[in-house]
């Protein structure tokens, strides 16, 4: 089969393109599917992920709009960018004749509904949707979308005027990572951009209380972002340079993982929550808010972690220090941890993209 997948710019290092490129190398690899990624935006940098010899990477070079000025010169920009990008698409489209393309962003949700081709159209929704200005511009997309696949449960229920909706989770990127060899070390771990979206002032005030009561335990918070001085002087402001720092990027996720004896997240939302899915792959213990979206998709609450309301930090501390406390509760959750990330192994969820593109297009 002839696939093509729609992505804004793919020379950004970011979850859904390091995604796409293990994606489409399997799906060329494993499954002999002739892949073609179309890259919407204009960008000098090289691709941050490597792709097999077959897949094919067009890029349509189209610049990124300046929002800046009124709210007049930003819609013509907008529409302006829209209509460049949906001209060139139908080129490419026309050109390379797919039987199924699979749209990604808010760009792919506005091109999926416009765009001239006989192909099937599924849309991947990889955003929480609730969270994203551009909710309203979802309508035409769902009715025209063949499939929306979605990462979770939850994501999937808002798409009520969709013809059909599909639960695919992403995959984790490796098939045996290490895991975790001493649950009796006190070092706690959390991962993701330093944004407002992964709630880590949030986590600081429940560690600050928690961490009162159980002396000797550390928190690594490893990620990059423009709150990292907001978030330093905030660790300053609790007294806790002593034990929580700020370890900015790491090349080697898995063996940092595998060094603590617990994960922790307070996220605001998530599309679904990779690093979560990663730390119990290691075999960490997850304590985690009941975000939107994805935590109850993975923590079965005193099964692999615990789950608290999002919003009661207070239970968040009461959760933080019981599982501190608690050796063989980490041993035992960590164990069950590492059940659950098969889950997400990639030549089980990769199965599913296939069934879905024979299904899809067995109906053409």
């Amino acid at each position: 089969m002839k696939i093509a997948y729609v992505i804004e710019d793919f020379s950004i290092k970011g979850g859904a393109e390091r995604i796409l490129s293990r994606k489409a190398n399997l799906l060329d690899s494993t499954y002999g599917h002739e892949v073609t990624i179309i890259s919407i935006y204009h960008d000098e940098r090289p691709q941050s992920y490597p792709l097999n010899k077959n897949v094919r990477l067009v890029s349509l070079d189209v610049d990124f709009t300046d929002n800046g000025g009124n709210v007049l010169r930003k819609t013509l920009n907008r529409t302006k960018t829209l209509l460049t990008a949906l001209r060139r698409f139908n080129k490419v489209v026309s050109e390379i004749q797919p039987d199924v393309i699979f749209f990604t962003m808010i760009i792919g949700a506005l091109l999926l509904p416009l765009c001239r081709t006989k192909a099937r159209r599924v849309y991947e929704s990889h955003v929480a949707r609730p969270f994203t200005p551009y909710q309203r511009l979802f309508t035409l997309m769902e009715r025209r979308a063949d499939v929306v696949v979605c990462l979770t449960r939850d994501d999937a229920r808002n798409y009520t005027k969709a013809r059909e909706t599909v639960v695919i989770p992403n995959f984790i990127d490796y098939e045996t990572p290490p895991a975790v060899k001493d649950y009796s070390v006190k070092k706690a771990i959390a991962v993701g951009r330093l944004e407002s979206q992964k709630g880590f002032d949030i986590l600081i005030n429940c560690w600050k209380e928690a961490a009162a009561a159980h002396p000797g335990w550390t928190l690594d918070i490893y990620g990059e972002g423009s709150l990292r001085q907001q978030l330093q002087r905030q660790i300053d402001s609790c007294g806790l340079q002593g034990s929580v720092r700020l370890q900015g990027r790491c090349d080697d996720m898995t063996a940092a993982y595998a060094s603590n004896s617990l994960h922790l997240m307070t996220s605001r939302y998530e599309g679904q929550p990779m690093t979560l899915i990663e730390a119990q792959a290691c075999g960490l213990p997850s304590v985690v808010t009941d975000f939107n979206y994805g935590a109850k998709d993975i923590i079965n609450d005193g099964y692999n972690g615990l789950i608290v309301p999002q919003g009661d930090t207070a239970a968040y501390a009461r959760a933080l220090s019981r599982m501190m406390a608690d050796e063989a509760l980490r041993a035992s959750c960590g164990a069950n941890a590492r059940l659950t990330a098969k889950r997400f192994a990639p030549a089980e969820i990769m199965e599913k993209w296939q069934q879905l593109v024979n299904r899809l297009c067995a109906g053409r």
